[in-house]
């Protein structure tokens, strides 16, 4: 489901000039499709690997239909906001929320039943972040009646704090705590756990502070309220230091996720600049949807790309063999499908003429599209592998 997302972004683009609300729509398809439809998957799974649990059938057949309940949802908001109607949005939104209290509460019933154990705090992670999308969305339907300039800028930096900061990051912060050394095949940081402990009651300050700050028209508060939230971010950070100095970037998948944590720094960086600069709520919001393409192209496709270039070889892999020769082809060019859009995204944030930012971002779109072709030859390269070894057996 997660491609489908993508591969629609990925037509959106050229037809921008033809489709009402495009950058809006392109923004979405990214973050409350595919991103929020993995996010669901991956706290899923993860939460179950963590816990030592096992789903029974029935819950996964609940899962599929809570996976369904959130499609449906993102696509009426989706449809609903660039036809300017809000009964539509409201009622996808309504989905959404729906979607996230049924995760909720099966994850706490998993994590209640399950014996004492290392990285409960992960569970935590995902718990409070499923509870935040509800909240987000909220306030995105409200955004959706229209509001005043004043009310727009500081609803979408609390729609951005809740969903962005707290949905997503908590979801990728909980994750990647035992994801990314298993990522470089590499030994987990000792503290990591500790770090993780930590630093929660930070990002959920972080997002409480930065929130209140927006909702009352204080910049410094919601400024602050950022602070927070990066401090414990770079705190918590510590922990993917030393996989990385033991084995190196030397994979497609790592290298692309650590590349979307560098964009997401970057992201926050400047939006805490507007916050700090700007002289107005309208003056944020007429300069967030630069910022908006820093985390859509640079965290969010680096991210999902990177993520689902490692756990697809191993979904499709029946063994060993299958899984290194599903990996092949989705390694393949992995210098030049990293650098091409990295650069891209770069110069388009360059003071430079129209024609060149729309073929950058052009270039970066088409060089991610690439993953759909490898993803084909992976999976003809696992099943190929997987004669192999029926014939040899």
């Amino acid at each position: 489901m997660a491609l489908v997302w993508l591969l629609t972004a990925i037509i959106v683009v050229p037809l921008n000039h033809l489709i009402p609300a495009s950058d809006w729509l392109l923004i979405h398809l990214i973050l409350l499709g595919a991103l929020t439809h993995s996010a669901m998957v991956w706290s899923e799974y993860f939460a179950h690997t963590l816990l030592k649990t096992r789903a029974t059938p029935h819950e996964e057949r609940a899962q599929d239909q809570r996976i369904g309940v959130l499609g449906v949802g993102a696509l009426l908001v989706l449809i609903g906001f660039p036809a300017d109607q809000w009964l539509i949005v409201l009622a996808g939104a309504l989905f959404v929320a729906a979607a996230m209290t049924w995760h909720i509460a099966h994850l706490l019933t998993k994590f209640r039943a399950a014996l004492p154990g290392r990285f409960r705090i992960v569970v935590r992670y995902y718990v409070t972040a499923a509870c935040l999308l509800p909240i987000g969305a909220t306030f995105g339907v409200v955004l959706a009646f229209g509001v005043n300039d004043e009310w727009r800028g500081r609803l979408m930096i609390t729609h951005m704090v809740f969903n962005l900061l707290g949905w997503i990051g908590l979801t990728v912060i909980g994750t990647l705590l035992t994801f990314w050394p298993t990522m470089i095949r590499a030994r987990m940081d000792p503290h990591a756990e500790k770090y993780a402990r930590q630093t929660y009651p930070l990002f959920l300050l972080g997002i409480a502070i930065m929130s209140a700050g927006a909702l009352s028209g204080i910049q410094e508060l919601s400024l602050a309220g950022l602070a927070v939230y990066a401090v414990g971010l770079v705190w918590w950070g510590r922990s993917l230091v030393a996989p990385l100095k033991q084995k190196g970037l030397v994979e497609f998948a790592p290298t692309s996720v650590g590349a979307s944590m560098l964009w997401s720094a970057v992201g926050l960086v400047w939006v805490g600049y507007l916050l700090a600069t700007s002289a107005s709520w309208p003056e944020v919001t007429d300069k967030l949807p630069t910022v908006a393409a820093v985390f859509v192209v640079g965290f969010s496709l680096q991210l999902l790309l990177g993520a689902l270039s490692y756990l697809i070889p191993m979904l499709v892999g029946r063994g060993p063999a299958m899984t290194r020769a599903a990996q092949g082809p989705l390694n393949a060019g992995a210098a030049f499908r990293i650098i091409v859009p990295n650069v891209a995204l770069l110069v388009w944030l360059l003071p430079v003429p129209d024609m060149v930012r729309h073929a950058m971002i052009a270039l970066a779109l088409i060089t991610f599209a690439s993953f759909i072709p490898a993803l084909i030859a992976a999976i003809r390269a696992a099943l190929a592998a997987k004669e192999k070894s029926h014939e040899r057996g």
